[in-house]
């Protein structure tokens, strides 16, 4: 297990570190808009990191590493859990990100509540596992190449949901921040969409292998 996620880190040092640098670059233009009390660039940052996961297993499927991974002594709970991990990771990595962005945009504006900043944290964390819940088993059963269209309508649909919510101005975003109410809910969704992220993890374990040619 721990040679496999370092096989992952290599090649996240190799081939992604645009993915990390790129959403910190995210992360400091969101500390800006927090001025207006937007942010989306913010949830966009998490959204890239929550990419990872996907981006390796495509880096094997088109490498063949299952095919190494039949010759070591590791079992397929632990290859797909690997992938899994790096995902919980990248919403760590958002979540630390978007702590410091969030302090740096408390100290500059007054309009950066602390409301705001609870919710925008569980909304970060919400996106880095949302697209890996759905896509990573899709990846696991129907190859990399066809669950990437799903991928793109998923980036696609997220995208344009943030950008009505920054578009539509305080009163759309209202309606999801400010009542503490919203902020419990926020926590509610956030317990369910790990809860989801497990049962993802064992849905892609009972797939893994069967991914069309």
């Amino acid at each position: 297990m721990k040679g496999l996620l370092l096989k992952d880190a290599y090649q996240m040092w190799s081939y992604t570190r645009w993915i990390i640098l790129a959403s910190v670059a995210m992360m400091l233009m969101g500390t800006f808009f927090m001025k207006e009390g937007s942010n989306f660039f913010m949830l966009y940052g998490g959204l890239m990191l929550g990419i990872l996961p996907m981006t390796l297993l495509a880096y094997d499927q088109n490498g063949r590493f299952s095919a190494y991974c039949a010759a070591l002594p590791v079992t397929k709970e632990q290859i797909v859990g690997g992938k899994y991990l790096i995902g919980l990771c990248g919403m760590v990595l958002a979540e630390l990100l978007s702590m410091a962005a969030l302090a740096a945009a408390q100290l500059l504006w007054s309009t950066v509540t602390v409301q705001l900043t609870v919710a925008t944290l569980l909304q970060v964390a919400m996106l880095t596992l949302l697209g890996n819940i759905i896509l990573l088993p899709l990846a696991y059963r129907l190859g990399y190449q066809k669950a990437r269209y799903a991928y793109y309508l998923c980036i696609g649909l997220l995208a344009s949901l943030m950008g009505f919510f920054v578009s539509s101005g305080d009163s759309a975003l209202d309606s999801i921040l400010p009542a503490h109410g919203s902020l419990l809910l926020l926590v509610v969704v956030l317990a369910a969409a790990l809860a989801l992220y497990a049962l993802s993890w064992r849905l892609s374990v009972a797939w893994y292998g069967k991914a069309e040619q």
